[in-house]
């Protein structure tokens, strides 16, 4: 990284996003994270102390305990090992990784065949057996479509990840437009935004899950998180080898600074969010309880993440990307 993108990165300014509605917090998050903890550990994602003291200044199960407060203590625990694994394997698979190596399509099939298989492959790569895990559980905490809604997400995130890692191999980005399709799914968002209906007053049906206005504040709620993570995730993703386009790299790279990069993506992460609060006063008019329940979850989704950013986790300081490529080392080894 050259001497003045250094110097540029120190002079930014991070801003805070508001919200037209309160957070909260699940009481069960400490307990959560203690067990989630012991989980990986037990499932091998830990390799080591060094590791396991990372993954506890990140503190995976707080961002669980503010995006489902509401959440069981059974749903939260299977949540928390999910956002965990997801991290691990979504670090070493997909996002902080060298574009593409011998292993890249067979970890990222790995995982799509525990959802269409429901088992091991016969010799499992790092994480599968933990996802194999989790899949199991939301299979008997979801009906079969719920959990195909989830799964379909989860596909997509293992689909769409070679679409950013080709993105990756070229000099210049793709434009924003089509950035915005990669990361829409490559984020995650989307199979954690099928586990917020249940998380609150109960499964939404088909009939309502699947209107135009839902899915239009499913798109709101999936951008806010995103876009605003593009921001709060830069000093890291750019001093990183492998993946590093995100969106306010995309715009920087049309001649503006990173400040302005910044600014103009915070622009649209409030206008996102002014959006989704009128579509969704026009919705909940006529809204079935578990929709105003999904509502709810979307809500909690967008200013939970925004809480443990600022609040808990230290995954997107500066020690954190110094650590980095040590710790994926040890995953690798």
């Amino acid at each position: 990284m050259s001497a003045e993108l250094v110097n540029e990165l120190q002079q930014i300014r991070v801003p805070n996003f508001e919200f037209p509605w309160a957070a909260a917090c699940s009481p069960f998050a400490d307990l959560v994270e203690q067990e989630m903890q012991g989980w990986a550990l037990e499932y091998g994602l830990l390799p080591n102390k060094q590791y396991l003291d990372r993954v506890s200044r990140t503190k995976y199960a707080w961002l669980a305990a503010r995006c489902y407060p509401r959440a069981n203590r059974e749903l939260l625990r299977t949540i928390a090992d999910y956002f965990i694994w997801f991290f691990l394997a979504d670090d070493l698979f997909v996002d902080r990784v060298e574009t593409i190596g011998p292993s890249t399509i067979p970890n990222l099939t790995a995982m799509i065949d525990v959802l269409d298989f429901n088992r091991l492959s016969a010799c499992p790569v790092y994480g599968e057996e933990a996802w194999l895990d989790i899949c199991m559980r939301l299979r008997k905490q979801l009906s079969h479509e719920h959990f195909q809604r989830f799964a379909n997400g989860m596909r997509m995130w293992a689909s769409t990840a070679g679409l950013q890692i080709l993105n990756h191999t070229q000099s210049q980005s793709v434009e924003v437009g089509h950035y915005e399709t990669i990361r829409r799914h490559t984020s995650g968002m989307n199979p954690c935004l099928d586990l917020s209906d249940i998380a609150n007053d109960g499964p939404l049906l088909a009939e309502e899950y699947y209107r135009p206005d839902v899915q239009q504040l499913r798109r709101h709620a999936n951008h806010v998180v995103c876009w605003s993570n593009d921001i709060q995730s830069l000093a890291v993703e750019l001093r990183q080898p492998g993946q590093y386009w995100n969106m306010v790299g995309i715009y920087a790279g049309q001649g503006r600074s990173l400040q302005e990069g910044i600014d103009y993506t915070a622009k649209r992460v409030c206008s996102e969010i002014q959006e989704f609060s009128r579509l969704s006063e026009v919705v909940e008019r006529s809204a079935s309880p578990e929709l105003r329940g999904y509502i709810a979850g979307m809500k909690d989704w967008m200013s939970g993440y925004q809480a443990w950013v600022v609040s808990d986790t230290q995954r997107y300081s500066e020690a954190f990307a110094e650590q980095d490529a040590d710790d994926r080392g040890l995953l690798l080894a």
